[in-house]
């Protein structure tokens, strides 16, 4: 990623000082106007006597959210945590870790949350070894800021201590990061892509596998600025053919016109396989680019014909597993190589069984028609992702906390989380090499909530109630914090400073994070807990370095190729900046179609690998050492089917960022009873008996859910979309594979890895039932605190 590549300037000298804040005051009203920044875009808060009154938009802003009033709410959640918490048995000693999700909580002070908190780990440490230290923050969603990132805090402060046990990979990409390494030398889902200049000015038609970034580019890594919507409809009134290929009709495709090709569900494969070999077979194929930049097309070529394994991968072939018209996987083959084509693959296509096989094939189908490296054609695999295509500024990122080492060394799938909970000493392979779990006894989660993010919930569940204990940051009760042991009430971004900036590829803005309220009941940030831990447990000094939090945000914006003074950086809000002329010309892969000896990639061969030797020598059944078809176990030709006849898919949620804002008054504007919405085709609603807006159960092996029915033609028959997200309600907490009240979808998936290799999220490969209930279910009660007692001593 060339972002990545960017060397960042020394840290200038600067007198270190506390940060103050200067808001605008509106004389009129009495309010403050205090910017800030989050995941949804810049903002600025309206403050009255100490109270977030609005928020709104920052004038940057292109298209802003229309969702910024729940920010608001839900700093003021009726479920905010307002005091450290202990679960009664934990804390009496009687364990009963059974009744994790079920019990009460106890209120204690800080002191009493620390010395407990402490105990834990230094007991866990000397019984059975850092290695049994689980830290399952992996992510950094909880908000934009550089300085209080949990995840990093919390290596931090765990690294110092002697280690723990940690992830690799991720859940939204891992199978695509962990392929795309050994065929195109990077893990290209996350690199910077050919500008959208460019894009807009060469490229003829778009082929988007599954890609919605009407909906996806909502949201960021770090802080969105909303140009990508005006860059899509300045593409459609070009002229820009797109062609969205994907189960449902999606925001995308209404927005821009395009042409919707219906697909079934995770078969996207079968067809991407059948259009290389129309190619192939109409001698379409660029063969200079096959035998220049890549290697290995003969042994997939022997694939595609059928020598391997007796079948041809034509188009009729695909028709009957994905359902796409053989005409119209033959009518799209011919266009790609007649006009300058891009193709676009949504990161949610890899999330099924095999899913790395999605984008190996679609980088043979950018091979065969040859247009990689050429100004708007070839491959762009986050198109629906943080403002892909933004020119880079070149003025580099604020910087976060160093986790520093951990001694421990093991990381494990992200993936198997519940399955490493469940296995101690189990070996398993991955990506060429052996992994054996440790035996863990300490889960340490910090602004992430596992019972939510991570499929078959019900097992994690199972998992998380085998451990010693389970500590939890947050500000709010969400199912994670209800099924731990001991539970810290954490501030908001909006309660303290901090630094960030945005776009994630262009990063045109730094923006200042300035504290809007102060902590909200007994609230305290991240930084500080692990500080006092870290002091309790005696390396106080090591953890910060010397250094406050305040101080550590003007060490970052020392790190930023920045001309403007950190004070007046801080007065303002933000410092803007424009990309040079390089980053606007920026094709990706244009050097090395250039000179592919001299820019070679870093690959074995230094080209792109249809053909992977290093792949095929790990003897994986589950992804050979090239692109196939392989059918999934709960595709539509699994026996499953009879019993479970609609495939699932779980696409992210229109009105949240993944279960963040599901606590605020969304949860009643576009549910029914506060379940979420289930899209089930009309005519597939007809003959089962369910109208629009009637409560169904979804449910399959691993469990069941209460949704409520949403009819639409917007989704191909046989197949139903809940939003994930939704926070996890059991109907009865003490029940094994309990009903979810809410409409948590990961009760119903399954954490079935993609493959050895890659040992990634195959949420996208399931099957279930549907039925309408005939009672009414309890009420959904997600957003309910627990009961908390005072403390007796």
């Amino acid at each position: 990623m060339r972002l990545n590549r960017r060397e960042f300037i020394k840290t200038a000298a600067a007198v270190l000082t506390a940060l103050t804040w200067s808001p605008e005051v509106l004389a009129e009203s009495g309010e403050k106007v205090i910017v800030h920044a989050t995941h949804f875009g810049p903002v600025k808060a309206h403050v009255k006597q100490g109270k977030v009154v609005k928020i709104e938009a920052m004038g940057m802003d292109m298209d802003p959210v229309d969702i910024l009033y729940a920010l608001n709410e839900a700093i003021y959640a009726p479920n905010r945590i307002k005091y450290p918490c202990v679960r009664k048995s934990y804390l009496n000693g009687s364990d009963n870790r059974h009744l994790r999700g079920a019990e009460e909580f106890v209120r204690v002070s800080w002191d009493d949350a620390f010395d407990l908190l402490a105990e834990s780990l230094v007991k866990t440490k000397q019984r059975y070894g850092n290695e049994s230290i689980f830290k399952s923050t992996y992510a950094r969603w909880a908000h934009p800021g550089r300085i209080h990132q949990a995840a990093g805090l919390q290596g931090r402060m765990l690294g110092i201590f002697g280690g723990f046990c940690d992830t690799v990979g991720d859940y939204s990409a891992g199978a695509a990061a962990q392929l795309l390494a050994y065929v195109m030398g990077d893990m290209e889902v996350y690199s910077q892509q050919t500008s959208r200049e460019v894009v807009l000015k060469h490229t003829e038609l778009l082929l988007m596998w599954g890609t919605d970034p009407f909906k996806t580019d909502k949201i960021d890594y770090q802080v969105p600025i909303h140009t990508g919507n005006e860059w899509f409809r300045k593409m459609r009134d070009k002229g820009i053919k797109f062609f969205n290929i994907d189960p449902t009709k999606s925001a995308t495709i209404k927005a821009l016109g395009s042409e919707w090709v219906p697909i079934k569900a995770a078969s996207d494969v079968a067809m991407i396989l059948a259009m290389c070999y129309t190619l192939y077979e109409e001698n379409l194929y660029n063969k200079k680019f096959i035998s220049r930049y890549t290697v290995g097309f003969d042994v997939f070529l022997k694939y595609l014909k059928g020598e391997t394994d007796g079948v041809v991968k034509n188009a009729e072939w695909a028709e009957k597993i994905c359902g796409v018209p053989a005409e119209k996987t033959k009518e799209l083959s011919r266009m790609s190589v007649k006009h300058r084509t891009l193709l676009s693959g949504s990161w949610s296509c890899q999330r099924i069984e095999y899913g790395e096989q999605f984008h190996w094939s679609l980088v043979a189908l950018g091979c065969m028609i040859g247009q990689i490296g050429l100004p708007g054609g070839g491959l762009y695999f986050n198109m629906s992702f943080c403002g892909a295509g933004t020119p880079y500024s070149g003025a580099g990122v604020p910087l976060m906390l160093s986790q520093k080492k951990n001694p421990v060394g093991i990381n494990i799938p992200a993936s198997r989380m519940a399955e490493l909970l469940l296995n101690p000493g189990k070996t398993i392979a991955y990506n060429g090499r052996r992994l054996t779990y440790p035996n863990i006894k300490l889960v340490y989660s910090a602004g992430v909530t596992p019972i939510g993010h991570h499929p078959d919930v019900n097992k994690l569940i199972e998992g998380i109630r085998r451990v010693d204990t389970v500590i939890t940051h947050e500000p709010w009760w969400t199912p994670t914090a209800k099924y731990s042991d001991i539970v810290l009430p954490v501030a908001t971004s909006f309660e303290r400073n901090d630094i960030s900036f945005g776009s994630s590829y262009g990063v045109e803005y730094i923006f200042a994070m300035k504290k809007v309220i102060e902590p909200m009941f007994e609230a305290k940030h991240d930084f500080d807990i692990f500080q006092e831990l870290s002091k309790r447990l005696g390396f106080e000094k090591e953890f910060t370095e010397g250094k406050t939090a305040d101080e550590w945000i003007r060490w970052s914006y020392g790190k930023v190729k920045s001309h403007v003074p950190f004070e007046e950086f801080w007065e303002k809000g933000y410092v803007h900046f424009t990309p040079p002329k390089d980053s606007i010309e920026y094709v990706r892969y244009a050097d090395f179609r250039e000179d592919p000896v001299k820019n070679h990639l870093r690959t074995p061969s230094g080209k792109i690998e249809l053909f992977s030797e290093k792949i095929a020598s790990f003897g994986y059944s589950d992804c050979p050492g090239y692109p196939v078809w392989l059918e999934p176990t709960e595709g539509i030709n699994s026996p499953l089917v009879k019993k479970y006849p609609f495939q699932l898919l779980t696409p992210h949620p229109e009105r949240r960022l993944h279960s963040q804002l599901d606590n605020t008054s969304l949860n009643v504007k576009y549910k029914v009873d506060k379940r979420e919405p289930a899209l089930i085709n009309k005519g597939d609603a007809s003959k089962l008996g369910i109208k629009h807006g009637d409560l169904v159960e979804v449910y399959n092996d691993r469990g069941s859910i209460v949704s409520c029915a949403f009819l639409t033609d917007d989704i191909v028959s046989g197949v139903v979309a809940v939003a994930e997200g939704a926070w996890y309600c059991a109907e009865n907490p003490l029940k094994k594979n309990s009903r979810c009240l809410s409409g948590q979808v990961n009760v119903l998936t399954s954490d079935r890895p993609t493959s050895r290799f890659a040992q990634a999220i195959s949420a996208n490969t399931c099957l279930v039932g549907i039925k309408k209930l005939k009672v009414a279910p309890p009420e959904n009660a997600a957003y309910e605190c627990p009961v908390i007692l005072d403390f007796v001593k």
